[in-house]
């Protein structure tokens, strides 16, 4: 018998100095401690039926935090720093080619949306080691973290000696196609430069960063890029998607093992549409389900079963409420773009009583500018469901 859940609706306000004097975070520890500000308000909004709620979060806007980057001044020595990680989704996901050392080539719409994580860094007194912490169990805290590979790189590429901790307030979750940890390993590379005095360019941090991951380099874009080769040729264009056009993610305990998607790929059965003519036909007429191709759905689903049938069960339900329903990267989040609610099903059935949920809209950034987090930023999941998905 379907049971009710209480749903954490967490609406996070990081506003800017242009908004407010003070802007707002929770504390920051060099152990990664965090506590939230006393002055944090609840209120309670209905969602479908009276024994289902939201609890809505909102940030006191006096509590301070550390300067932004995009409001840091450069000229300025630089101790403390709060950058937004945002992840992406793959609007469409072509598999063109198996290359002799038996990786693929892909062609892709990369964009970078709200949904995100907060990375909080502070220069260490330690010229040996950096020290990672983080909101969830589940994520390695040591050099397997890109975040720890980034900064190692970085050091390599400059000469750099700053070491830092860091703090990771985990909100994306892993193995969802999303690229939450490609984020935060740019991320890190962007906060390691600014530390410097930014005498890295942009240009030759992406090229830096393709050697440690394949999908990094497109956030070095400005937020929407086409992507060819394993991912590492960005090619900037202009958003061909409303920073408006709402979307909702709704991502299954279970996650995707990319190997294990790759494995079960075929080439021969992967689609044939040219990826440019995909791209020109979003750029002219916008988002529909014919254009969001993903090659690697088909070898996701039978790696896992279930995430086809939820998929086709949103698809069912949405009743053209959505634009389009497509799943993310190599999965496993399945996106519904056009609408930020999620179907009904969702919250009644106990079968998706452990599944991530999270609103969505696409972001871009400005030039010599990190992205920064919306004013508003909502993310809905059921109970201990980030810290599930983490594991």
């Amino acid at each position: 018998m379907a049971s009710s859940h209480l749903l954490c609706n967490h609406h996070l306000f990081y506003p800017s100095s242009k908004s407010f004097p003070k802007t707002s975070f929770s504390s920051f520890a060099p152990h990664g401690s965090a506590s939230i500000h006393p002055k944090v308000q609840f209120r309670r909004n209905s969602v479908v039926k009276a024994t289902q709620r939201k609890l809505e979060v909102v940030y006191d806007p006096d509590e301070r935090i550390n300067k932004l980057a995009n409001e840091v001044d450069k000229d300025a020595p630089l101790s403390r720093l709060t950058l937004f990680s945002p992840c992406k989704i793959n609007v469409f996901l072509r598999i063109t080619n198996k290359r002799e050392d038996g990786y693929h080539d892909l062609a892709s719409l990369f964009h970078a949306i709200s949904l995100g994580d907060i990375i909080k860094f502070s220069l260490s007194p330690s010229k040996t080691k950096d020290r990672l912490s983080t909101n969830v169990t589940g994520v390695p805290l040591d050099d397997r973290n890109l975040i720890i590979k980034a900064l190692n790189l970085y050091r390599k590429k400059t000469g750099s000696d700053n070491f830092f901790w860091i703090h990771l307030d985990k909100k994306v979750p892993t193995g969802a196609g999303l690229g939450g940890g490609s984020s935060n390993a740019a991320t890190a590379l962007w906060a390691a430069n600014l530390f410097n005095g930014s005498p890295a360019t942009e240009k030759e941090l992406q090229e830096w960063s393709s050697e440690i991951g394949s999908d990094i380099p497109f956030f070095f874009s400005h937020g929407a890029a086409y992507c060819t080769g394993r991912g590492e040729v960005v090619q900037d264009i202009s958003p061909p998607l409303p920073s408006d056009l709402p979307m909702v993610l709704i991502k299954p305990q279970e996650a995707c093992p990319t190997a294990e998607v790759y494995k079960h790929f075929r080439l021969d059965l992967a689609s044939k549409v040219d990826p440019l003519t995909l791209l020109e036909k979003i750029s002219t007429h916008g988002i529909s389900q014919n254009v969001c191709i993903n090659d690697l759905e088909a070898p996701a689903f039978q790696v896992l079963p279930s995430l086809k049938r939820l998929k086709q069960r949103i698809i069912a339900a949405s009743r053209g409420e959505y634009d389009a329903v497509l799943m993310s990267g190599s999965g496993s989040t399945i996106v519904g773009i056009g609408s930020p609610d999620p179907p009904q099903f969702v919250y009644d059935e106990d079968d998706y009583r452990d599944v991530f949920l999270s609103e969505a809209n696409f972001i871009t950034r400005e030039a010599n500018e990190w992205y920064r987090e919306p004013a508003s930023a909502t993310a809905t999941c059921k109970p201990s469901e980030i810290s599930r998905n983490m594991e």
